[in-house]
């Protein structure tokens, strides 16, 4: 099956002259190309069909959106308004329905139990809670009345396709009926509900994949209704989720010891083609599915504006723009095993597994201590590099390796290293016993090292994906020791004599081999992608070394900063195309979204990493999230002294695509200075003042003045020396003629005439919207200027605009002031050398373009006769005939 996902279009009076110009002729030659090899199936646009409810689309803006968007995608491809699924977004909201007085008491209290209470008692009618989302819902039920698979209700919908006589189905969730432009992520509640009514509904109809919609990422709703979506995502009969809303493409798989999912997140594929944040451009996704094999193919796909107005591969997305995997297995459960049927005869040996079952308790409460099935290779390493550690504290002359063999003959993965091993004792009082790590007594009494691997239990996730582990192990105390464990938690199989190992003189080797479910490809990648900067790794596919991560996150930089301190090692780059802030402890990764780390309002062109020491910072037991301490609050404020150096050293050197983003960052930091102040000082050290704003900004904000690039320090000094204290502004860029004449007019005496745009700034938490004339406003008030709409211009001056209409022919004369009484108008003369017609109107009033050939013309020829000429002037005028409907226009 092959699905589409279009999200977060914000189809508006503002941008669909850019998609019927040139956005939507890319997007569905693009389709054509996929649907040429193989037939897309369906099509998901998830949510924000549509910006801010509509409004500049007037009273119908779905019908709009079809008539635009859905009817030529689907004539393209030939497909049928079946295969086209829909759900809201936030920017689907009527925000003229949303009600302050409801809006108030459910902000309030509203909560998991009374979102579910709501979502069932309004589900078939429309009431001040859900009415916001009328229209839209209206506009998706009369899309899908033909439709007999499709069923609706003001909240979930629910469908399913035959793709190869098995049925896949669809949960089509409403996760923004909260909405408004006031609600914060601890207000929203979607009702999870709507996921367990769909989960039964595509059951019940015999669906074997099922996959869910959201406009919303799990993120930006309320925690606990979050874990409650994750939780039922994961543990029902869910096997993909679709998002939309952060505009920002990102896939991944989620899986716990009860099941999984493959979550994908969408670009936005058109809101703004103009873009220029590579993270945030335009782009969609199309994901192949093998609804029995469980195989997928994720192809992103990114909008490419400036170099032909066309899609290609997303590689900063995906590498390569595509990625193969499978979905994620359902994992069943195992029973601990009877050790009097262990083979040993060793009382110094365990017979199996014994339990501490008070830290069990504790570390599998709530959710799965281990979401990947494949972070048992992560476990593995970093038991592995523990032991190195205890090596390298005794002798430090050694540099003891760690080597992983990947066999697929076999279907094993191994590691093995040259630490200290495990002697009987260990095995027996450590390894043996659930939730006790094997290096605690080490590393509790020295207390130099913060154990990787914090638990004993660690080693046991191995056999979420293992058919059998065969562990050999050798200390300096004792003889090389082997056995093997089938079956999770079945009696220890030890194998005497001892087979032979890679181990020499000490050290430990683990030998993972995989059930059918479960890839070594997979778990390579896993490898890679967690071990990052792990000293003396070498690893080997079917006997091939491959290449390891030694990269910082800073390739492709413009410049680079580093520091080094005893707690971590951090290194950052600037670039347009920027990249993820990286956090790793002892060379192994913690997460990519280090947030408690990041200072408010960073710019999102800072990417690279950082390497924590051991004990350098607190993350949770999952080892994938960094909590909140004094650490992370010191390193915060240490990592904000990259702005400062960056953004200088980038502005010195006057890359062009640089420079602008940058500049674009210090308009942010200069509008919103009052508003942030507060938060900006306590996550930054030595930020700019605001005098140092001001002073940025103009020296780096450039505009065209007096025929050449300047910055705005520069034409303030001039425009001073003119005395001229305005600068003058416009708030479309679409101009009449009359304004043209004035910006001329303007130009011409000195003034600066600036187009008041808005725009978009990415920070690492998410977008805000800069506008040029409120960041100006501070900077022309330091210099003692005013700022004015160029509308409130004309009687300011206007008067300068005029030429002496006595220094011209009395003919002329005469004949422009017959017509004024004629016609009721006020008529001047004018140097508009610019404008290429005869005159210009605005309202009453009439100005001749002296400059143009018609007028120096009729300058020439005042000898005509009086008729000859007034009817002339009319024609240049653009005036009708006396007693006639005859217009005249000379051109």
């Amino acid at each position: 099956m092959r699905i589409v996902q279009l999200s977060d279009i914000h189809l508006s009076n503002g941008n669909i002259e850019d998609l019927r110009n040139y956005y939507l002729q890319a997007l569905i030659e693009d389709l054509k190309k996929f649907h040429s090899e193989k037939k897309i199936d369906v099509i998901l646009f998830t949510g924000d069909l549509v910006d801010k409810g509509g409004e500049s689309l007037g009273s119908e803006p779905y019908v709009i959106f079809r008539n635009e968007v859905i009817n030529p995608i689907v004539e393209a491809l030939n497909i049928t308004t079946d295969q086209v699924l829909l759900i809201p977004g936030n920017h689907d909201v009527n925000r003229y329905e949303v009600e302050e007085y409801s809006e108030t008491g459910l902000s309030t209290r509203l909560d998991n139990s009374s979102a579910n209470d709501l979502v069932r008692s309004t589900r078939e009618n429309f009431s001040p809670v859900n009415k916001r989302m009328e229209r839209f819902k209206n506009f998706e039920k009369e899309f899908h009345k033909n439709n007999q698979n499709y069923s609706y209700s003001h909240y979930e919908s629910t469908t399913d396709f035959i793709n190869e006589g098995k049925k896949v189905g669809f949960a089509l969730i409403n996760d923004s009926w909260r909405c408004s432009a006031a609600l914060v992520r601890e207000q929203h509640f979607i009702g999870h509900n709507q996921l367990l009514k769909t989960e039964q509904l595509l059951n019940n109809n015999g669906s074997i994949l099922n996959i869910a919609v959201f406009h919303h990422p799990l993120t930006a709703i309320n925690q606990n209704e979050s874990d409650e979506v994750e939780n039922i995502l994961k543990s029902k009969n869910f096997d993909i989720a679709f998002f939309g809303h952060s505009h920002k493409h990102e896939a991944k798989s989620l899986t716990t010891a009860t099941g999984g999912y493959l979550t994908i997140n969408g670009r936005a594929a058109f809101n703004q083609p103009r873009e220029i944040i590579a993270k945030f451009q335009p782009g969609y996704n199309i994901l192949d599915v093998d609804p029995e094999k469980r195989s997928y193919s994720l192809f992103s796909r990114l909008f490419i504006r400036e170099s032909g107005y066309r899609f290609d591969s997303d590689t900063t997305s995906l590498p390569g723009g595509q990625e193969f995997g499978m979905l994620p297995s359902r994992i069943p459960y195992y029973k601990l095993a009877n050790a009097e049927e262990s083979n040993n005869n060793d009382r110094a040996l365990p017979n199996s597994y014994s339990a501490d079952v008070h830290r069990i308790v504790k570390l599998l409460v709530g959710k799965s201590l281990y979401p990947n099935p494949y972070s048992f290779v992560r476990e593995l390493i970093q038991n592995s590099v523990d032991a190195c550690n205890r090596v390298r504290k005794n002798q430090s002359y050694l540099s003891p390796k760690i080597i992983i063999n990947i066999n697929t003959r076999d279907n094993f993965l191994e590691v093995i290293d040259e630490g200290d091993g495990m002697t009987k004792n260990i095995i027996k009082n450590h390894f043996s016993v659930i939730g006790k790590s094997i290096s605690q007594e080490f590393n509790d009494s020295t207390g130099n090292f913060n154990l990787i691997s914090q638990f004993g239990i660690g080693f046991m996730s191995t056999f979420i994906v293992a058919d059998k582990v065969v562990v050999a192990t050798k200390n300096n105390e004792d003889e090389l020791i082997t056995f093997e464990i089938t079956d999770v938690f079945k009696e220890f199989n030890y194998l005497t004599p001892s087979p032979v190992t890679g181990i020499e003189k000490s050290g430990t080797s683990i030998r993972v081999y995989l059930k059918k479910n479960f890839h070594l490809s997979i778990a390579l990648n896993h490898i890679r992608n967690y071990c990052r900067h792990i000293n003396n790794l070498q690893i080997y596919y079917d006997g091939n070394e491959q290449q390891i991560n030694q990269s910082w996150n800073i390739e492709g930089s413009n410049h680079t900063f580093q520091l080094q301190t005893e707690s971590y090692q951090l290194q950052l780059g600037i670039s347009v195309n920027s990249k993820h802030i990286i956090a790793t402890n002892s060379g192994f990764l913690i997460t990519h979204n280090p947030a408690p780390l990041i200072p408010y309002k960073f710019p999102f062109i800072i990417s690279g990493e950082v390497n924590f020491a051991p004990k350098g910072i607190d993350f949770d037991m999952s080892r994938t999230n960094i909590m909140t301490s004094e650490k992370s609050e010191s390193f915060r404020r240490n990592m904000s002294v990259s702005l400062r150096k960056l953004f200088r050293e980038a502005l010195e050197a006057g890359d062009p695509q640089l420079s602008q983003s940058i500049e674009q960052y210090l308009h942010y930091y200069l509008q919103y200075y009052d508003v942030n102040n507060t938060q900006m000082e306590q996550s930054h050290t030595d930020f700019y003042s605001k005098r140092e704003l001001v002073t940025l900004c103009s020296d780096y904000t450039r505009f065209q003045y007096q025929g050449r690039e300047q910055s705005l320090n520069n034409i303030i000094e001039s425009m001073k020396t003119r005395s001229l204290d305005t600068l003058f502004y416009i708030n479309s860029q679409v101009l009449n003629d009359y304004q043209l004449i004035l910006i001329q007019y303007l130009e011409n005496k000195g003034y600066l005439i600036f187009i008041n745009r808005s725009y978009n700034v990415a920070f690492r938490d998410g977008q805000s919207t800069v506008t040029l004339l409120n960041v100006l406003q501070p900077i022309a008030a330091t210099h003692g200027m005013q700022i004015m709409d160029i509308n409130l211009a004309q009687e300011y001056v206007t008067k300068d605009m005029k030429m002496d209409k006595n220094k011209f022919q009395e003919n002329i004369q005469k004949h422009i002031k017959k017509i004024e009484s004629q016609y009721g108008v006020n008529i001047e003369i004018g140097k508009f050398s610019r404008l290429p017609k005869a005159s210009v109107r605005n309202n009453n009033q009439i100005f001749l373009n002296f400059d143009h050939q018609t007028f120096q013309s009729l300058i020439n020829r005042t000898d005509l006769p009086d008729q000859a000429l007034e009817i002339y002037l009319l024609g240049i005028l653009a005036l009708q005939l006396p007693n006639t409907n005859d217009h005249i226009e000379v051109k």
